[in-house]
């Protein structure tokens, strides 16, 4: 198997200074729960995931240490989640992107890769060595892809 075709050099990226509106516009189209966000010169900058999105959402409480264990008493109904979800929609997604646990490179070894995926990453930047440039993101659909003679070009 060669490596070059473990991961797909065509993928959806963010700028930072994309807007959280436009952002979760191109997730629900693409079906994903996260996007690799990069700089004004393509070097990786995180991921936009939508869990820190929709912890955005919740009161700091429920997500501060050991958070809350419920929030049934709370009453906020889905208009206000709407609003709030109003008030995100013009933040940049560079205040929401993160860094990945897991990063490979080109020249990662494919087993290295599916212990990355196997390890709980659910799309896996990866990322130059030399200039830090976004090159490519793999997922494990890529992969099975590979493995059953499903390449992508």
């Amino acid at each position: 198997m060669r490596r070059a075709n473990l991961f797909n050099r065509e993928f959806d990226t963010l700028k930072d200074t994309d807007k959280v509106a436009d952002a979760t516009r191109q997730m629900l189209a693409h079906r994903v729960s996260d996007l690799p966000v990069v700089d004004a010169d393509g070097k990786f900058v995180g991921m936009f995931k939508l869990d820190r999105l929709l912890a955005a959402l919740l009161p700091a409480a429920a997500v501060v240490g050991y958070g809350m264990p419920d929030l049934t008493f709370v009453s906020d109904d889905l208009d206000a989640l709407r609003e709030k979800m109003r008030t995100l929609d013009a933040r940049p997604v560079g205040d929401f992107a993160v860094m990945p646990e897991h990063i490979v490179h080109p020249d990662t070894p494919p087993l290295e890769i599916v212990l990355q995926l196997y390890r709980g990453a659910n799309n896996v930047p990866v990322v130059d060595r030399d200039d830090g440039r976004l090159t490519g993101v793999v997922s494990a659909r890529d992969v099975l892809g590979v493995l059953r003679g499903q390449e992508k070009p």
